[in-house]
């Protein structure tokens, strides 16, 4: 599965050179952005349940990758789930957002390398990455989505497609977000002293 063609995507966004509120309500409103990033039930076929909102304070270890560099700003994952023999059984929405660009790069192409070993042919269940993967990148932020067919069932022609589509809008805003958020630039003139105080 290549990787979209957003991975070159920019949002501008003039930074205002007021004070915002402080930076609980900067890293309040960063943490609402990311997670109205995840796909919600209007996106999903009918019949998909919830069974692990995005969490964006502690993830256990399992369930989302560490990314090179071991820091990000925020990270989780919400597991979908539908009826066994649904066309979408189970549908894993994973999000990160990084520091920089350069690092969500990184974790991008590393999500896309192959698995270290292959599964066994042998093997009676699915292989784990059976489905469809795809790893999408805005600006500093990173979006896996897998997508699990149920049993006997495949995904519908266009489904993928369009799940891609819609984690890729919504990350483009997070980004945005992201950029207007992040805290201003130190300058060295704020902390000159004024001759008279």
């Amino acid at each position: 599965m290549g990787l979209p063609d957003v991975s070159r995507t920019h949002t501008l966004v003039k930074m205002g050179g007021g004070a915002e509120k402080g930076d609980r309500t900067r890293a309040d409103r960063l943490r609402a952005a990311f997670l109205a990033s995840f796909l919600d039930a209007a996106a999903l076929p009918r019949g998909m349940c919830r069974i692990r909102p995005p969490d964006t304070v502690t993830p256990p270890p399992d369930t989302v990758a560490p990314p090179p560099g071991g820091r990000t700003v925020h990270q989780g994952r919400a597991i979908w789930l539908g009826t066994p023999d649904a066309e979408l059984y189970r549908l894993d929405d994973t999000r990160w957002l990084l520091p920089s660009p350069r690092r969500a790069g990184e974790l991008a192409r590393e999500l896309l390398e192959p698995p270290a070993t292959p599964p066994l042919a042998d093997a009676g269940d699915d292989p784990p990455g059976a489905g469809h993967v795809s790893v999408l990148q805005v600006g500093p932020v990173v979006a896996r989505l897998q997508a699990v067919p149920g049993e006997g069932s495949a995904l519908p022609d266009g489904l993928a497609a369009d799940l891609d589509r819609l984690a890729a809008q919504q990350i483009s805003v997070l980004a945005g977000a992201a950029l207007d958020l992040r805290r201003p630039a130190w300058h060295p003139a704020r902390w000159i002293s004024r001759p008279g105080r």
